[in-house]
């Protein structure tokens, strides 16, 4: 009977403790709603991977008070089409972005060996407030 728990406890473990998230940071946070990512460009500089863009404030008339977050995750393509994550990076706002606004950012992800990310892409962007 022990090992029978033993085992059910470790097999609930390992099916409920991986979690399919997108996020680099907490999921405990307020996202940002009625913003636009706009103008994505990435580029490589010695070993860092640098994702940058527009961010713009569509709303009519609320202002997004500071401090508030951007972030991305960074991903890669391997020759056999897998997508793998490279890992995510955010970035704090210490400025008021007025309604109708935009923004210029940038997110810099430092990585060992760059030349094996030469194709890499940046998704799931959001921008949220602790």
């Amino acid at each position: 009977m022990k090992r029978t728990t033993t085992l059910f406890l470790t097999f609930y473990l390992i099916i409920f403790s991986c979690e399919d998230t997108n996020l680099t940071g907490s999921e405990n946070v307020s996202e940002i709603e009625n913003v636009t990512f706009s103008n994505l460009s990435t580029s490589i500089s010695n070993n860092t991977l640098i994702a940058s863009g527009t961010i713009t404030n569509n709303n009519q008339s609320l202002s997004i008070s500071p401090p508030w977050y951007i972030e991305c995750q960074y991903y890669y393509e391997n020759t056999s089409g897998n997508i793998f994550l490279i890992g995510g990076e955010s970035t704090l706002i210490s400025n008021a972005l007025p309604a109708g606004v935009s923004l210029v950012w940038t997110l810099e992800h430092q990585v060992d060996n760059p030349d094996n990310y030469s194709n890499f892409t940046v998704n799931d962007l959001r921008a949220y407030k602790n």
